[in-house]
């Protein structure tokens, strides 16, 4: 990626921005002492705010570059709904198995 450029300095926050947002779950969950639904709120909210990074990324790069990246709206949507999807499952099965 090339930071000389203003698109990809906004490049560059934009992903620092998804992984600020995505790990801010985990982070507080090694920072902070809880437990009892705090800390399973906190586990279950990990990979449920890293995938909705991820899909607002896809969605961005869908939009924007879509016909370089040779994806259509269907495809761009679809990984997204996708990443979401994950997201949610894998939050759901953390929720109810953390103890």
């Amino acid at each position: 990626m090339e930071l000389s450029t203003p698109e990809g300095m906004r490049g560059l926050w934009l992903v620092l921005g998804v992984l600020v947002a995505g790990f801010w779950p985990l982070v507080a969950l090694g920072v902070l002492d809880v437990s009892g639904t705090a800390r399973r709120a906190l586990v279950a909210l990990g990979p449920v705010t890293i995938c909705l990074g991820f899909s607002v990324l896809i969605l961005f790069c869908g939009h924007r570059y879509g016909e370089s990246l040779r994806w259509s709206r269907r495809q761009t949507w679809g990984m997204a709904a996708l990443f979401l999807g994950l997201g949610v499952l894998a939050g759901v099965g953390l929720w109810f198995s953390e103890t």
